[in-house]
């Protein structure tokens, strides 16, 4: 039976469940969407005091749902996006939040889909609306590790499997941050305050292996460098965690046979450990921090992409 907790948050996440943008508004969003500068409106009197909503992509299992508690903890609302097969555990995640006395709901999309990203986040507005909130943060974590023929390697290269991957891994954090962009810009939408943007890396973009999902880190690593003026002066921070061997499904197939002697700490990492250090690269703590990568691998190499 649905709890209580994810029937309350449901109810506000279902399209159509909230009053709509003011007609001025919702043309900023039109113009944005057009690439046009937005001249910035007088801010309401409690725009500073309106809840910062945390948007976190594979939110609902692994690193994503760690991200999503600890989130939640600092005092974030939280949307957990997710794909249709992990709806339980997504509502699993709400229910933890909200009977913790957090505000968060759940958001099915497919990041590698264009339509669902822009349908997402149309949801997450109606939402904010809903909590009072502003959306203020963005963790690009949703990932895929294979494609469907599961190649790892050159001989057996297939670009299919590319393809798969890359839609995830590389253009989902491209759509996903343009979606926050138009909604965090101080220089695009009236009244925004700007905001944060994390993306979760990984080890393997300088290791190298899998060979298609390391290809797609390394992509993403090169999709920030190049984005980190351009967020700047719209009042916007990106930074990376790249994570080594943590304790979730990803290393399912090797975890029995991985030598943990690679690992100077001897053992695997947590979600928990690599989600602290998002919490800090999305807070205020974190104000004069943009373009850092930071490796969260128990000592592994690469090392440190601190910089």
């Amino acid at each position: 039976m649905e709890s209580s907790a994810v029937a309350r948050t449901r109810a506000l996440a279902a399209p159509g469940a909230y009053r709509r943008m003011s007609s001025a508004l919702a043309s900023d969003r039109r113009k944005a969407a057009r690439g046009a500068v937005v001249v910035p409106r007088a801010a309401a009197p409690s725009e500073a005091a309106r809840k910062k909503i945390a948007v976190v992509t594979g939110g609902a299992k692994g690193i994503g749902a760690a991200c999503c508690r600890l989130l939640a903890r600092d005092g974030w609302a939280v949307a957990v996006n997710h794909r249709i097969g992990s709806k339980d555990a997504a509502d699993g995640v709400v229910a933890s939040i909200v009977d913790a006395g957090g505000v968060a709901a759940a958001f099915p999309a497919d990041v590698s889909r264009e339509e669902d990203v822009v349908a997402m986040f149309a949801a997450i507005d109606d939402w904010a609306l809903a909590v009072d909130g502003v959306v203020a943060g963005l963790v690009n974590n949703a990932g895929v590790l294979t494609g469907p023929n599961g190649c790892k390697s050159v001989q057996h290269a297939s670009l299919e499997d590319l393809n798969a991957i890359f839609a995830v891994n590389v253009a989902g954090p491209m759509l996903c941050t343009r979606e926050a962009l138009h909604r965090m810009s101080t220089k695009i939408t009236a009244g925004a305050g700007g905001g944060a943007v994390v993306n979760v890396s990984s080890g393997s973009a300088v290791i190298g292996r899998p060979l298609l999902y390391a290809m797609s880190k390394g992509a993403l690593n090169s999709f920030q460098a190049g984005a980190v003026d351009e967020l700047a002066s719209h009042g916007v921070r990106v930074n990376a965690v790249s994570p080594g061997m943590t304790d979730t499904s990803l290393i399912d197939d090797i975890r029995d046979s991985f030598d943990l002697a690679k690992i100077p700490l001897g053992r695997f990492g947590t979600p928990e450990e690599t989600a602290e250090c998002v919490c800090f690269l999305l807070g205020d703590a974190a104000s004069y921090v943009t373009g850092a990568n930071v490796r969260v691998g128990g000592g592994r190499p690469p090392g440190t992409f601190l910089g």
